[in-house]
């Protein structure tokens, strides 16, 4: 099973950097994933990202109307032979072991949500139980994600729409926890130079566009810290 991990990003340069690098460690085959980063802030000098294989980095100068929209379109710009996808976002952590986890569960199911991810504490990870959030952590086929027609066309809560168009389909869920106990992705929220929209008020969406976005000339994929180390801490003191 090929499987992309669709990433859109938006001024989080230092953020987006730590995502590329948790792709490029991780344990699925090379020559079975691929990564496809979509930025629409023109942020990125095209020869930005040149060390990074399997990845493709693909900045716009012109603006999404909506997140749905944006999501939609870094999925169709995956290879042909992709055969799932691993939502990817800009400033989260991903384990080496998460596509793996992703694939093995995905063999007998549509969709797949971990019920036990981490969330970044600053200094600790915490294990935090699962239901239907944190839209980073999800996969799903590339033929149902086209059954249900993707995303729809809206900014706040467009993950949950596509949640419920795979419930209207009765769709099958699978858990990545039950083939691989260990969480594979990390949520972050206290990162520095890094505004949510969820936490912007009305018109988050637009008040983020509004900020200018300095030029990227060279990206460097790198961990800030060792992301595994902190993982196998928690899970010792779990």
């Amino acid at each position: 099973m090929k499987i992309a991990a669709i990433c859109c990003t938006y001024k989080r340069p230092a953020q987006l950097a730590e995502a590329i690098e948790s792709f490029l460690r991780q344990d699925y085959p090379a020559d079975q994933r691929e990564m496809i980063v979509l930025d629409d802030a023109g942020q990125y000098a095209p020869d930005a990202l040149d060390a990074a294989p399997g990845v493709r980095l693909i900045s716009l100068s012109d603006r999404f109307r909506t997140l749905g929209e944006k999501r939609n379109a870094s999925a169709a710009l995956v290879s042909a032979d992709v055969d799932a996808y691993c939502v990817w976002d800009d400033d989260d952590v991903y384990l080496p072991w998460h596509i793996s986890a992703a694939a093995a569960a995905l063999a007998d199911a549509d969709y797949t949500i971990p019920t036990l991810i981490y969330t970044d504490r600053r200094t600790r990870l915490e294990r935090k139980v699962n239901q239907y959030l944190f839209h980073g952590a999800w996969a799903f086929r590339r033929q149902v994600f086209e059954q249900v027609s993707g995303y729809p066309f809206i900014q706040s809560g467009q993950d949950q729409g596509l949640l419920r168009r795979f419930k209207a389909a009765n769709l099958r869920r699978a858990d990545p926890i039950q083939y691989d106990a260990r969480p594979s992705y990390v949520y972050r929220w206290h990162t520095a130079h890094s505004r949510h929209i969820s936490a912007m008020g009305p018109n988050g969406y637009e008040k983020l566009g509004a900020d200018g976005a300095e030029r990227v000339h060279c990206l460097v994929p790198e961990w800030q810290i060792d992301w595994v180390q902190l993982a196998k801490v928690t899970g010792e003191a779990a």
